[in-house]
């Protein structure tokens, strides 16, 4: 169901003019493709799979997700609780003005989940984070002790560990690697994976505390020590889109952001570098 070992592919960002010269070369790692077509092109798939059936085997029936403006997990959550003979509950947030970027991905989102079979339930878009304790309150009256509620951004224990067997299998073929930062769990694969030389460059999505976000990636990969991981935080809000056009396909308020830092600032990485696309555009 979930792809293994899914493609690197090469792109130029200035071709060679003459035979034999210099060119500036970015291998892209297509995370993207991961899941099956039709489902979210994005490789938080990988744990989230493997932890539902750890949920179906401790007796769990009902999985829910507090979802966001732009975010494909609860797309994921529907999908793969359907896949698995689960429920989903997705908690849809109800915006008071629609946001002209944002509004068409989530209501494309909003079809995917009903396609999937979830259960929709509206609560006003705000904290994502008192938004899931009133959630939880919400699922717990309604299912008692037959059900879990994931946690925002689904930073799983489960998607570190199948990111980092998939990056392990390219390991000693790149210099640097590139990749866009929300929950950081991704970076936590890549970095429980890659050991220095090898230089990490995270991109932040949004705004954040660096420092705060910077210890939880390397608690969560174990790697406190020895490790060569740089965050950059270029002042995106959440639901902005980076302006700049891929040569593959690759999310606009994600993936996008990490690029445009790649290519402004591929003169100071050390060579071969690895773009790590974790997703693209749905719409």
């Amino acid at each position: 169901m979930i792809k293994i070992n899914t493609p690197v592919e090469s792109y130029y960002l200035e071709k060679p003019h003459l035979k034999n010269s210099s060119s500036k070369i970015v291998y892209v790692k297509r995370e993207d493709l991961c899941a099956p077509k039709g489902t979210p092109p994005f490789s938080k798939t990988r744990g989230l799979y493997k932890h539902l059936l750890f949920l179906k085997s401790k007796g769990i029936i009902v999985v829910g997700y507090v979802e966001t403006s732009i975010s494909m997990a609860g797309w994921g959550v529907s999908w793969l609780a359907q896949e698995l003979g689960m429920k989903a509950v997705i908690f849809n947030p109800v915006y008071k003005v629609p946001h002209p970027d944002t509004d068409p991905v989530l209501n494309f989102h909003r079809e995917k989940w009903k396609e999937f079979g979830a259960e929709i339930i509206g609560i006003k878009a705000g904290m994502a984070k008192v938004n899931w304790n009133i959630c939880n309150r919400e699922m717990r009256n309604g299912f008692v002790n037959r059900y879990s509620l994931l946690p925002l951004g689904l930073p799983l224990r489960e998607t570190i560990d199948e990111t980092a067997e998939e990056a392990k299998r390219m390991s000693g073929k790149y210099a640097s690697i590139v990749v866009s930062i929300g929950s950081g769990t991704i970076c936590s694969g890549l970095v429980k994976a890659f050991e220095p030389p090898v230089e990490i460059y995270g991109i932040m999505c949004r705004k954040g505390d660096l420092k705060r976000k910077r210890n939880k990636i390397l608690s969560s990969s174990f790697s406190f020590q020895n490790c060569s991981l740089h965050l950059i935080d270029l002042g995106y809000e959440y639901t902005e889109k980076a302006e700049i056009e891929t040569p593959f396909p690759c999310n606009d308020f994600y993936d996008k952001k990490a690029w445009k830092w790649l290519t402004e600032n591929y003169y100071r990485l050390n060579k071969p570098v690895l773009f790590w696309n974790i997703g693209s555009n749905a719409i």
